[in-house]
């Protein structure tokens, strides 16, 4: 990815709500998602400190809309191979893809929702992890 950083609850703070951010790489439960298949080629997003999900800001799924942390529900993510071993996320059934906030890698910058950009912004690499804390 092009800002090299992680998708993080801000602070490892498992309140409904909180922040989903940009952080840097680290070996922690709050950057480690599991992706749980759901129906017809879809993925849940679970993280491991907190047990729940990322979704727009109050469920609203528009570009630019920042993302943040939600119990499971129906939530669901597409992973599109995006060549490198990199991939987009896409929310399952939009044209909006979870894109860092700023280009830069700020840390704990927000992550938002864009339609499909050129260049290599929205490309994740998924990297297992077994966190130690």
């Amino acid at each position: 990815m092009h800002t090299g950083k992680y998708v993080r609850i801000k602070d490892a703070n498992g309140a409904n709500g909180t922040p989903i951010v940009a952080y840097s790489p680290v070996n922690w439960k709050c950057v480690t998602w599991h992706f749980q298949p759901a129906d017809k080629g879809g993925y849940t997003l679970k993280n491991l400190f907190s047990g729940k999900t990322l979704q727009p800001l109050q469920g609203e799924a528009k570009a630019g809309v920042a993302m943040e942390e939600q119990p499971l529900k129906d939530q669901q993510y597409e992973l599109i191979a995006a060549g490198d071993q990199q991939y987009y996320i896409r929310v399952k059934g939009t044209d909006l893809y979870l894109t860092p906030g700023d280009p830069g890698g700020a840390t704990n910058s927000s992550i938002i929702l864009e339609t499909k950009q050129t260049g290599d912004l929205q490309r994740w690499t998924l990297v297992e992890q077994n966190p130690t804390m």
